[in-house]
């Protein structure tokens, strides 16, 4: 029995031993098993395998820097491979970050058994002893929450990562992206900022110095902890003189921290066209690119800009915008949004991009188009008289900006001269709701819809873009195909077909045409040019707000407007004495630079060229005064003469008009001496038959007059069978409420009509 007792004792203790020698066997296997499955099975972090983040260098033409756009993650990050990085410092981050890096798997056991004891030692943690490959994992985890699990993962992955990529690869990985502070990311960005230099040419002090800094790149920031870098790069000598990476005999010269020669980003010299450039194109690849802008003529529109604007001070304008485009490839080789960037008051607006109040700016399109569609020739006489758009627009009465009425003119004086009637009278033949479809096609933005502007959109009810404007006046020096604003060289650019070659090219001809803007400028304007003709065109919204001029030289279309951000009036200040100056002052600078004179009309175009009557538009005749010529579209020549709008009336060759100008005609603005005739009939002018009038109950009724006036001069007239009086050479005819009867007589013509007073 004792027997048996001994044995089931000593099987009980063996028991007992092979249970916790299995458990602790478990305890060691398990965990490395589990270990070595992990370093197999493992996710690496996606970001691992996503290029680092490059920041986008932007050129001018001529190869100088603009800027450095910066990404969320760098100021400046320019990634670049281990054999670019130069002799020392690859080698010297080794040393300072992982001396073994060569010879572990990813994880230095005897660095981290290392740590341990100097962390248990000191009761907290001094030192982690990872890896430059841990590291990397780390870096790629920036957005996980740390824990004891997330430097597990960084262990277990370093090792998969460690059969995955060669040591070469992983240590510039790594390299590229270190902060090196100042969000400048990779040793290629600091090197630049600290050093003004190429990564390639660091000498060992200076890598050394370098290499310390992504410890804790905010401790010791060179710009504002020179001391404690100093102090860091004194700390790396040691360590790695004790590696002996450095010799004795260059510790000495080593002690003497490099010195530093910082390259701090200086002011962008065209920020608003950075600005529109990273709007444009929010996807930068990264790396140097190339950009449209010349920063030579940049710099010398800016300085004409602040020209302006001290000239223009005293009249209450502040800003000004301009933009330079290349007809052919769209490139804007110039762009100023505003006075100054810097400026707290709206300097970072960007002008050339803000909706303004067009002005006349559309009239030169609004003619493009009805060229094309043979609506109306240069040679068209449209009616420029106070009364003209009634007929049409019954509750608009525009206004020419001098508040002049020129009577009948042709649509190349219309034109230059920027006049207001005959614009509005060309959209009521046109239609206004598809003209401004058809300006949208000619790639204009509008603020607002149609139905906020009417017919008033023609003479500046409508707001534009002076990036647009530009864009599309470029038809006029490229035969009617426009170009779309292009930021970046190699990027393909967008054209339109605005209108025919001949189309365009009449209308060039008329904008370039001093002599027929006479009438609204002089000969002496800033539109004018001595060698050179230069198709311009000038606007100035209502109450002085806004003041635009753009016009092209056969290579390139300046836009330019003036004007303050608030929308403050300026004091009465017209584009052709604000904008226009300054436009003019481009122009020339470009023409002493390599710029030529827009090409004339040609026959080899398509155009007919004919001589016309000046004052009928017509072909000449024998009492015609005087004949110019003038261009036309195939099949739209004039085909009668002149003759019978001129007739000998009381000794003298009268200029005969139809009845729609009778207004004008027996007003003092008749400069002409014209007459009006209706084949011999009478017809009364006003009031206009059925018309409506009503009594102002706010004015005295001895103010309140009808002016009574018919086709021939020398009429009589009656009111409800009572004779009217002559009042100063008028028939005025006091408003009384009721129908009334008008009647007018001559020696042997009669004319009657009725009209209402409420």
């Amino acid at each position: 029995m004792w027997f048996i007792r001994n044995r089931t004792g000593s099987g009980r203790r063996r028991t007992w031993r092979w249970k916790i020698a299995w458990g602790l066997l478990g305890t060691c296997v398990l965990p490395v098993t589990a270990f070595l499955v992990a370093t197999r099975t493992i996710p690496l972090p996606p970001e691992l395998y996503q290029p680092v983040e490059a920041t986008t260098t932007l050129r001018d033409i001529h190869g100088t820097t603009l800027v450095i756009v910066p990404t969320p993650s760098a100021r400046v990050s320019e990634p670049c491979s281990l054999g670019d990085m130069g002799k020392w410092l690859p080698v010297v981050t080794v040393g300072l970050e992982d001396h073994r890096f060569y010879q572990h798997a990813g994880i230095d056991w005897r660095a981290t058994a290392g740590a341990a004891r100097r962390n248990l030692r000191a009761g907290h943690i001094l030192a982690g002893g990872s890896t430059i490959t841990q590291q990397l994992i780390k870096v790629c985890m920036r957005r996980t929450q740390r824990s004891w699990w997330s430097k597990l993962y960084e262990a277990v992955a370093a090792v998969r990562l460690e059969r995955k990529w060669s040591k070469g690869r992983i240590l510039e990985e790594y390299l590229n992206r270190l902060d090196y502070g100042n969000r400048h990311i990779g040793p290629t960005a600091a090197a630049r900022l600290y050093f003004n230099k190429p990564l390639a040419n660091l000498t060992q002090a200076q890598a050394i110095y370098l290499a310390g800094l992504p410890q804790a790149p905010t401790r010791y920031n060179p710009l504002r902890q020179p001391d404690l870098a100093i102090a860091k790069y004194r700390r790396s000598v040691e360590r790695l003189a004790s590696l002996q990476l450095v010799q004795e005999s260059e510790r000495p010269h080593l002690q003497v921290a490099p010195r530093l020669s910082f390259n701090l980003p200086s002011v962008r010299p065209a920020p608003h066209f950075v600005d529109a450039l990273v709007a444009a194109h929010p996807k930068l690849s990264g790396g140097v690119l190339e950009s449209t802008l010349d920063l030579p003529l940049q710099r010398h529109v800016q300085r004409q800009v602040e020209l302006c604007l001290d000239r223009l001070a005293s009249r209450g304008v502040s800003q000004a915008a301009v933009v330079v485009m290349n007809n052919i490839t769209g490139d804007i080789r110039a762009m100023v949004g505003s006075r100054d960037y810097s400026q707290r008051a709206g300097g970072q607006i960007n002008g050339c991009l803000e909706y303004r109040s067009c002005g006349s700016t559309l009239k030169p399109f609004l003619y493009l188009r009805a060229f094309d569609e043979r609506v109306l020739t240069a040679a068209t006489i449209l009616p420029d008289t106070p009364d003209a758009v009634r007929a049409e627009y019954s509750d608009y009465d525009p206004a020419n900006y001098s508040n002049h009425y020129w009577g009948p003119v042709r649509v190349r004086e219309a034109l230059a001269n920027s006049l207001n009637v005959p614009a509005v009278v060309a959209l009521s033949r046109l239609g206004a709701r598809s003209t401004f479809h058809a300006l949208q096609n000619f790639g204009f933005r509008f603020g607002r819809t149609f139905e906020d502007y009417g017919a008033g959109l023609i003479l500046g009810n409508a707001e534009i873009r002076l990036l647009d404007l530009t864009s599309a006046f470029t038809a006029f020096a490229n035969e009617g195909i426009s170009v779309e604003a292009r930021y970046l060289r190699g990027v393909a650019s967008r054209h339109r077909l605005l209108g025919s070659v001949g189309a365009s090219a009449i209308v060039a001809d008329i904008l370039s045409d001093n002599g027929a803007r006479m009438k609204a400028f002089g000969s002496f304007s800033p539109l004018a040019f001595e060698d050179a003709r230069i198709p311009c065109k000038t606007g100035t919204s209502a109450g002085f707000r806004d003041a635009w001029t753009v016009g092209a030289t056969k290579e390139n279309c300046v836009g330019v407007w003036v004007g303050n951000f608030n929308a403050q009036k300026m004091q009465e200040t017209a584009a052709v004495t604000s904008a226009a100056p300054l436009w003019h002052s481009i122009i020339e600078y470009l023409l002493r630079t390599g710029d030529h004179s827009a090409l004339p009309p040609t026959q080899e175009s398509g155009l007919h060229a004919m001589a016309i009557c000046k004052l009928t538009g017509l072909l000449p005749a024998a009492a015609t005064p005087e004949s110019m010529t003038e261009w036309f579209l195939p099949g739209t020549e004039p085909t009668t003469t002149a003759a019978n709008s001129f007739r000998e009336i009381e000794g003298k060759v009268r200029l005969l008009l139809p009845p729609e100008y009778s207004l004008w005609c027996h007003s003092a603005l008749n400069y002409l001496g014209a007459r009006v005739w209706d084949n011999g009939k009478l017809r009364i002018i006003s009031p206009r038959p059925d018309s409506k009038y009503v009594i102002d109950t706010l004015l005295p009724k001895s103010k309140q007059a009808l002016r009574l006036v018919a086709t021939e001069m020398n009429v009589s007239w009656k009111v409800n069978g009572m004779p009217v009086s002559p009042e100063g050479g008028l028939y005025l005819w006091q408003l009384q409420k009721g129908i009334h009867r008008v009647e007018a007589a001559t020696s042997n013509m009669y004319a009657e009509s009725f009209f209402t007073v409420e």
